[in-house]
C-alpha cells in the first residue's frame, strides 16, 4: 500500500501518535533493530541511551522515546513511513484502534479494509490468512492484484466448505461449486419457504450470488492475476474495491452461514 505523510500538521501529528501507540503495543528489541537496518537508522537506536533500555525495563518513560524515534526515522527519510506501515501488526494495529486516522491515511480504501474485516471474523477454521493479506497489500496501487485474490478467495471458501461437508472437490468450476454450496448450507433459491415474508426478494438475492461469482471470475480472466489474463487496460481502483467489495462480502456471508449451522 502506498501512503504518504500527510501534509498539515493536523493529520501528520496525529499519524506520528498512532504510531507510537502502535509501537508501544507491539515492538520488541529485535523489531527496532530490524527497522533501524531497514530506515538506516540502526547506530541511532543502538545507540540511544534510553529507547530499547526502557523497552527492556518497562519504564514509564518508553512513550516519550518511541516518539523520538519515529521523529528521527522519518525526519531521515520521510519515504520510511512506507517501512514503518509495513512492519506486521502495525498498520492493522491502527486500523483497529485508531479508525478515524487510519480512514484520512488511507482514504477510500477504508470501506474495503473492513469488508475484508469482516471476513477475517467469519473465517473460523478456514485458511484464507494469505488471501487477505494479498488483498489488503493491494489496494489502492495493484488492483490486478486484488482482483486476482479476491476470485482466490472466493474459491478457497467454496472448496473448504465443501470439504468440510465431506463432498469431493472434483474439477467444478466456479458457478458449479456455488450451486454446490448453496444447497449444502440451505440457501438453493428454489427451497426458500414462500410463506417467509420477504421471500421473493430473499430469493432473488440468493439467486444474484451467481452472478457476483461468476462476475469476479471473468474480471479476473481479463484484468487480474492468474492463468486467462489479457492485455485488457486494468481496472481503476475504484471499480477494483468494487470488485473486492462484493467477492469479500459473500465470502464472509457464506463462512458465517456454514459456522451458524455447525454451532
Amino acid at each position: 500500500m502506498n501512503v504518504r505523510m500527510p501534509l498539515d500538521s493536523r493529520h501528520r501529528n496525529a499519524l506520528i501518535l498512532a504510531l507510537k501507540k502502535a509501537m508501544e503495543a507491539l515492538f520488541n528489541e529485535a523489531d527496532w533493530k530490524e527497522l533501524g537496518y531497514a530506515t538506516n537508522t540502526i547506530d541511532w537506536i543502538s545507540n540511544h541511551l534510553r529507547l530499547l533500555r526502557s523497552l527492556k525495563w518497562g519504564d514509564p518513560d518508553y512513550g516519550d522515546h518511541v516518539l523520538e524515534a519515529i521523529e528521527n526515522i522519518l525526519g531521515q527519510d520521510p519515504a520510511n513511513l512506507q517501512v514503518l506501515l509495513g512492519f506486521d501488526g502495525l498498520a492493522d494495529w491502527i486500523r483497529e484502534n485508531e479508525p478515524t486516522i487510519y480512514n484520512e491515511v488511507f482514504g477510500s480504501t477504508l470501506p474495503t479494509v473492513a469488508n475484508i474485516s469482516d471476513v477475517q471474523e467469519a473465517a473460523r477454521g478456514f485458511d484464507i490468512e494469505a488471501h487477505i493479506k494479498r488483498i489488503r497489500d493491494a489496494l489502492p496501487d495493484d488492483p490486478e492484484q486484488a482482483i486476482g485474490s479476491t476470485k482466490e478467495l472466493i474459491e478457497t471458501v467454496l472448496k473448504t466448505i465443501l470439504g468440510l461437508h465431506g463432498a469431493m472437490i472434483g474439477n467444478d468450476d466456479m458457478p458449479k461449486l456455488l450451486k454446490r454450496v448453496q444447497a449444502a448450507l440451505g440457501l438453493d433459491p428454489r427451497d426458500i419457504d414462500n410463506t417467509m415474508p420477504g421471500s421473493d426478494s430473499f430469493r432473488h438475492l440468493l439467486g444474484n450470488l451467481a452472478q457476483v461469482v461468476y462476475s469476479v471470475s471473468e474480471l479476473r480472466n481479463l484484468y487480474g492475476t492468474g492463468h486467462g489474463k489479457s492485455n485488457a487496460p486494468g481496472l481503476d481502483p475504484a471499480s477494483a474495491r468494487l470488485v473486492v467489495g462484493a467477492g469479500t462480502t459473500l465470502a464472509a456471508y457464506l463462512m458465517d452461514r456454514y459456522n451458524a449451522l455447525k454451532d
